[in-house]
């Protein structure tokens, strides 16, 4: 009986992913490229950088995704005698997309969490952090699709704040 439970409670998940989007019926997964300028900020000391990434979508259905990748960001943070030093970050988030429909693309909201792994001089940190996105992603749904969006991300003793262009390809 108890099997037969957890049969049927996989076949109605599977159904709910699979089934509940007119673009899912293709293949419900989109991936993609991000690159743009960040603002970074480290236990008070703040400078400009640089991140990409390469991230993928599982659409749940029209308006609802799932969102998970991989990014990196760098910088050169000043040190408490004013020399640059190497801040990096790599981050690999997951989290709740909502889309908006438009025209010819939607226009998004995402947040969750991501795990990182800071490295600045010889200090190494890592852990779970919270991120939120904001964007517009101009595509016809299934194909190429152009997207800007600004992105939050907390990352433990550093916060970026983003803005970034990507493309991504949807199937």
């Amino acid at each position: 009986m108890a099997k037969s439970k957890k049969l049927i409670t996989l076949a109605a998940f599977s159904s709910a992913l699979f089934a509940t989007s007119a673009s899912a019926l293709i293949l419900p997964i989109s991936v993609g490229a991000d690159a743009g300028i960040t603002d970074v900020k480290y236990k008070g000391r703040s400078a400009t950088g640089y991140f990409w990434a390469i991230n993928g979508k599982l659409h749940i259905n029209d308006y609802t995704s799932i969102y998970t990748g991989y990014g990196e960001t760098t910088a050169d943070i000043p040190d408490e005698n004013g020399v640059d030093q190497d801040f990096t970050s790599t981050s690999i988030p997951l989290a709740l997309q909502v889309n908006i429909p438009i025209v010819l693309g939607d226009v998004y909201v995402r947040g969750g969490g991501n795990y990182y792994d800071n490295t600045y001089m010889a200090e190494k940190e890592d852990g779970w952090g919270l991120l939120g996105a904001v964007g517009i992603n101009l595509s016809p749904g299934i194909g190429p699709g152009l997207a800007v969006e600004l992105t939050y991300r907390d990352a433990g003793n550093a916060e970026t704040s983003s803005i970034g262009v990507g493309a991504s390809l949807s199937f």
